[in-house]
């Protein structure tokens, strides 16, 4: 797709949409989440037709097959959405743009659960400020009423205990991979039965130092958006994911789900500016 650009374009904005929808996507049912984001990604970017005016901004999206109306309704109280962000970035700016995209591509002003993956490739010692920071974001979304239950993912005890007990707004959610710590520390288990704190577990490849198991290893990032040394457009990196699934609350039904991110450019020597890939409705 890059190699198709034309050099005026620094932003790339996409939406996979209900992917549930995808007969590709079922048909492989059960797939690790990198595996279905990867082929969501393909399936939407296909759609993609460059063309002469595109200016600084391409938006490449699915319809959601009246989702967005559905939420917008009275259809939306029997509806629970959650949302589970994955940040490359100690920045919040990173992580105000996910929420305020995934507000828009849902024609929805609340969201009922939202997850905070860290990046646990930052240095250790600003791994708990950084989250500190981030945390306000969340604050202050919850105080606006934008969020209403909000927790983290992949965070060690120490600091899932410190971040509980600064925070003025306190996680109600903790998510752990037992892929990564085999079984629940007792110290975590005890705190959060102390504090009602939910603790989930996930299958979600991200938390780990390893380029492998991020929720979108670099590699498959530069092969899905066939980005070549030689183009002038020789990289790509993650900046932020995010998935949404809605539930029918009596039910339990899952009837959407979906992912949007954030990619920066970098550039060969040819190249300036900055990809990102940002969940955006159709106008």
């Amino acid at each position: 797709m890059l190699s198709h650009l034309p050099p005026s374009v620094k932003k790339i904005c996409v939406h996979t949409g209900n992917i549930l929808n995808l007969n590709e996507v079922k048909k492989k049912a059960g797939q690790n989440p990198t595996d279905e984001l990867i082929e969501s990604l393909r399936i939407t970017l296909a759609s993609w037709q460059p063309s002469s005016n595109e200016g600084d901004t391409i938006r490449v999206y699915r319809m959601e097959d009246g989702l967005g109306f559905k939420l917008d309704s009275e259809e939306r109280r029997g509806l629970k959405v959650s949302v589970k962000v994955f940040i490359s970035s100690l920045k919040k700016e990173a992580l105000i743009e996910a929420l305020d995209s995934v507000f828009t591509a849902l024609h929805t002003s609340c969201i009922d659960s939202l997850v905070l993956a860290y990046p646990w490739k930052t240095e250790p010692s600003l791994l708990l400020p950084g989250l500190k920071e981030l945390w306000q974001v969340l604050e202050e979304y919850v105080e606006h009423q934008k969020l209403i239950s909000i927790g983290v993912s992949d965070v060690e005890t120490d600091a899932f205990i410190a971040l509980h007990g600064w925070a003025r707004i306190k996680p109600s959610i903790i998510q752990i991979n037992l892929a990564s710590c085999c079984v629940v520390p007792p110290a975590l288990q005890a705190f959060t039965k102390e504090h009602d704190v939910q603790l989930l577990t996930h299958s979600d490849p991200f938390g780990n130092y390893e380029e492998d198991r991020e929720i979108l290893p670099r590699a498959a990032l530069n092969e899905v958006f066939g980005s070549k040394v030689d183009n002038g457009f020789n990289s790509v990196e993650l900046h932020w994911a995010l998935r949404f699934q809605v539930h029918v609350k009596c039910r339990g039904v899952l009837c959407s789900k979906g992912y949007l991110l954030s990619v920066h450019h970098l550039p060969g020597k040819g190249g300036e500016g900055v990809a990102s890939l940002i969940e955006l409705p159709k106008p």
